[in-house]
């Protein structure tokens, strides 16, 4: 089981992360470490002030820093110069980094960072809190909202490619397709979707939910029959992690960095192409056309996947990392002491 360790957590500004004064969060931040004397940093990302207070304050204060990345090279449109000062930058800045699957490793490497220094586990969410708690919600229906349909949950933003997924669902529906379409989640293009929704009177039918707290998803994850993140632009995707811990087949944009990681083809879900309409429409077909124990197998599946990518497996890589650096630290020194 378990070690329970009681560690403090300390908080140093509340409210929104973008309604922060990144200058005085990074100022904030600077004091604290000064006060705690960290020998070990864990950096999320190195773009805003408070990570970049971090790596500066570890390098300053001669403490081992560990990155901790999503990033790949497609994510973003990368740029030559900017490319050679970002590598630079973590090479100067970083002693190792931990990401969440095979593209962010290779991004990072790309960026100087070398392989043995590198561990996996980043992207992760609380498997057991997503088992357990769908487990005790079967047969209580969302607002009404009876199973199987297909899922996805996530901001409403360009980025998500619900209009392809409205596209798709809506040609899925002409071939014969009878699963709903259920969209959790608020964002900037609600009402551009409902919108199209409405005018696509074949779409059949499309359940706007709306936002949902995390309390509140596992009774969508419950019913549904598959998950769909059809993303155009996804570092990782965690609501694939969140899906996969409520045994869900899923189907992924081969855009989404978890693609690689998280979806065996055929055995616990599809990987599709995101500007292709027929080929998600072809996806979705497949899907609601397998047996229901078919289904559940494949749910097995992605819940089998899924174990590995767990707070557990993170800690243990973060241990090993901080266990190497402190070690060749103290080799350093030891060199150093000799000379």
């Amino acid at each position: 089981g378990r070690q329970e360790v009681d560690v403090p957590i300390i908080t140093l500004r509340n409210g929104a992360w973008e309604d922060q004064n990144q200058y005085n969060l990074a100022w904030d931040l600077w004091k604290k470490l000064d006060e705690l004397r960290p020998e070990i940093l864990l950096v999320p990302g190195y773009a805003s002030g408070a990570a970049l207070a971090a790596a500066l304050w570890g390098r300053a204060h001669h403490a081992r820093t560990i990155l901790m990345s999503e990033s790949n090279y497609d994510d973003n449109p990368r740029r030559g110069a900017t490319e050679r000062a970002k590598s630079l930058w973590v090479k100067s800045m970083f002693d190792g980094g931990v990401v969440g699957g095979k593209r962010a490793a290779s991004y990072l490497r790309r960026l100087g960072m070398p392989a043995h220094k590198i561990g996996r586990g980043y992207d992760i969410v609380d498997n057991g809190y997503f088992a357990s708690q769908v487990s005790q919600v079967r047969g209580q229906y969302p607002e009404g909202i009876q199973g199987p349909y297909f899922l996805f949950v996530g901001r409403l933003a360009p980025e998500k490619n619900l209009s392809t997924l409205l596209d798709a669902h809506a040609g899925y529906v002409r071939e014969g397709g009878g699963w709903p379409l259920v969209i959790v989640g608020d964002g900037p293009l609600r009402d551009d979707l409902r919108m199209r929704a409405r005018r696509q009177v074949e779409n059949g039918e499309v359940v706007f939910a709306g936002h949902k707290d995390v309390h509140e998803l596992p009774r969508f994850y419950a019913h549904a029959g598959c998950f769909v993140l059809p993303s155009i632009r996804e570092p990782w995707g965690l609501v694939v992690n969140e899906a996969m811990a409520s045994s869900l087949p899923v189907i992924v944009s081969s855009r989404c960095g978890c693609a690689d990681d998280l979806v065996a083809d055929n055995e616990n879900g599809l990987t599709i192409d995101p500007e292709s309409v027929s080929n998600l429409t072809a996806a979705l077909l497949r899907v609601s056309q397998l047996g229901e124990e078919e289904r559940a197998r494949m749910g097995s599946r992605s819940k089998e996947i899924i174990s590995d990518y767990s707070l557990e497996v993170w800690a243990s890589e973060v241990k090993r990392l901080a266990d190497m650096l402190v070690d060749g630290k103290r080799e350093m020194t030891q060199t150093e002491l000799q000379t």
